[in-house]
């Protein structure tokens, strides 16, 4: 998929995959994966983070915490995979989109191994600015959060897009 140029996109489209929107759920993971590991997040895993949060179905199979196992969740529910691949293929220019849009505010960076950072001006993601929200929207942004905390505790990069199924 390539983007199309954004007055000519779909108004749904534009809407869900808002470059700032997409950037703010990206940043949100990279915030809550350093916190949890200590370390740059893991470049390739930015691009299992949209098809999951954004995806209503999955989204909502997503654990209630930290706690649980990605694998043993992911044997639990089989039905996650399903579309799975080709929807992180094809969210792949929305990433880089939203991904370059917050490198060019300073709110995320490259990290010397390749990983992605928070940048020079981190995001503040204000409780008004979630308020107004829908509430997709909003879990979308808690799901992103989850999943930074939940994959830096999962393993490599590349364990956990065997999981899902992928591969870097």
């Amino acid at each position: 998929m390539s983007l199309l140029v954004w007055d000519k996109r779909p108004r749904e489209e534009a809407h869900l995959f808002n470059p700032a929107f997409c950037a703010t759920a990206l940043h949100e993971f990279v915030k809550e994966y350093q916190k949890a590991k200590g370390a740059a997040a893991p470049y390739a895993l930015l691009f299992c983070v949209l098809a999951i949060a954004v995806h209503g179905k999955t989204r909502r199979a997503l654990p209630g915490s930290t706690l649980t196992s990605l694998y043993s969740w992911r044997e639990r529910n089989p039905e996650v995979l399903v579309g799975f691949a080709e929807r992180a293929r094809s969210l792949r220019p929305v990433v880089q989109e939203a991904l370059r849009f917050a490198i060019d505010r300073s709110a995320m960076a490259f990290a010397d191994d390749g990983g992605v950072t928070l940048g020079a001006k981190p995001l503040v993601v204000a409780k008004k600015f979630e308020d107004a929200l829908t509430e997709d929207a909003r879990e979308c942004i808690a799901a992103a959060r989850l999943l930074g905390r939940w994959l830096a505790k999962a393993g490599t990069a590349s364990t956990i897009m065997a999981a899902w199924g992928i591969k870097p």
